[in-house]
């Protein structure tokens, strides 16, 4: 996958925050060189002092917003742990990931077939392997017993599916704390993949790394 590129200052950054807010409200097609500029404060020409084309700009924020999506996947797929609580952690990841920039997640969601090749590609083969960490967690579950036999590529991606809308109704301002939408979807998806009901788990549900797993604030600092 694509590295982190260095961090964007000055007009550079500033550019990369308007595209994402105009991308969001306007759309990619809609929005022009000309709006980008006149969000900025800057001539148009000045633009392509930072960046070649429009698509270069989507490219950008695109791609950083994958690394940040598999930068906090990455560490929870070396642990070895039981299935629901690679689950969990990697539902509360994205979730963090999503809510840090509804706008930006916007963008990644929706606007990502814009891009021309070789960028399309690339891109989409990102979104399989992300995927694929998915399907490999259930998987594991599935050989484990503690999942039902479900079709994983379906689940999978039904589950990204859901938890890539956050970005339509989320409100830092709403009733539900970040750790506690998470917290809930991660448990409604969860449930439905158990091969048995969760006051049957004693032996998965009484463990610490369990318990621990429902406090993420805390998992998430240490790793």
């Amino acid at each position: 996958m694509r590295l982190r590129s260095a961090p964007l200052r000055g007009s550079k950054q500033k550019i990369f925050h308007a595209a994402i807010r105009l991308f969001r409200a306007k759309g990619f097609s809609a929005t022009s060189m000309r709006d980008l500029a006149a969000a900025c404060g800057m001539e148009a020409s000045s633009i392509y002092n930072h960046y070649s084309s429009k698509e270069e700009v989507l490219q950008n924020i695109l791609f950083e917003r994958a690394t940040e999506f598999f930068a906090q996947l990455d560490p929870i797929l070396r642990m070895d742990l039981p299935a629901p609580m690679l689950l969990r952690m990697a539902v509360d990841r994205h979730v963090r990931v999503v809510t840090s920039d509804v706008d930006a997640s916007m963008v990644f969601v929706q606007e990502w077939r814009h891009l021309t090749e070789p960028h399309l590609d690339h891109f989409i083969s990102l979104r399989h392997q992300y995927r694929d960490y998915f399907i490999e967690i259930l998987q594991k579950g599935i050989r484990t017993g503690l999942f039902r036999p479900i079709n994983e590529k379906f689940a999978a991606v039904g589950l990204l599916s859901t938890l890539n809308a956050l970005h339509e109704w989320y409100r830092p301002d709403g009733p539900l704390s970040i750790s506690e939408i998470a917290r809930q979807l991660s448990d409604q998806l969860l449930f439905g993949f158990m091969s048995t009901r969760e006051d049957d788990l004693g032996p998965v549900m009484n463990t610490e790394e369990w318990n621990n797993s429902g406090n993420l604030e805390s998992v998430n600092r240490n790793t």
